[in-house]
């Protein structure tokens, strides 16, 4: 048992490096989420979606599930949205704790709506857009056989963030290693004082969870 308690400590120890060490960009999916666990805490109920980034919530020890009844994950139904509508299910059935949504760009773009609901209904969720501007579990099968890219790449309208009166700065623009923790503090911060939050990570699509790849490797040799 010894041995086991150092081995997983010390895995834990090597992720967390691996995790917090890359500072490039675009932003790599296993850094946003391993700050999600490190600012929301053991007691956040997760909702998991079910795409080719969001995936990294998935692996433990980059999101670590803290407490029984805290992780709702999709299983197998792959439903697109699904998790971000059930986020606020979520919240209504356990208000006393923080909730939050990993979704990527195409799942939430098929859900967003539901904002008005959770906002009406008192469901402070926080969501956080893994973006890498397309349907990336379908693209990755695309590449897989011949790089025939149909119907997965698309460009949303530029954004903008009012940060103080006479001036406005670019969506984004605090993308660079070390402000991402901050955003995600303050939509913790927003959460807990009644408001959903949106957050919008732009993350390099191409970099996939270990049990992604493997279920991949096992299907195709």
């Amino acid at each position: 048992m010894a041995k086991l308690l150092q081995t997983k400590k010390a895995y834990e120890v090597r992720v967390k490096k691996e995790c917090l060490g890359d500072s490039s960009i675009p932003l790599k999916t296993k850094r946003i989420v391993r700050e999600l666990y490190e600012v929301f805490g053991k007691d956040t109920i997760l909702v998991n979606e079910n795409g080719s980034q969001d995936l990294w919530s998935y692996c433990w020890p980059y999101y670590k599930v803290g407490s029984i009844n805290s992780c709702v994950p999709p299983g197998e139904q792959t439903c697109m949205g699904g998790g971000c509508s059930a986020a606020i299910g979520a919240k209504l059935a356990m208000p006393m704790k923080d909730v939050v949504c990993t979704t990527g760009d195409g799942a939430f773009q098929m859900f967003m709506k539901e904002l008005a609901t959770a906002a009406q209904h008192k469901a402070p969720v926080t969501y956080v857009v893994l973006n890498n501007f397309s349907l990336g579990w379908i693209k990755f099968a695309q590449r897989n056989r011949g790089n025939r890219f149909i119907s997965t790449d698309y460009k949303g309208p530029a954004g903008f963030c009012p940060d103080r009166p006479g001036q406005s700065v670019p969506r984004g623009t605090d993308r660079k290693a070390g402000g991402h923790q901050t955003r995600l503090e303050r939509a913790l911060k927003a959460t807990r004082e009644g408001s959903p939050a949106v957050l919008d990570f732009l993350v390099d699509g191409w970099d996939f969870a270990p049990g992604f790849e493997r279920f991949y490797q096992r299907l195709s040799g």
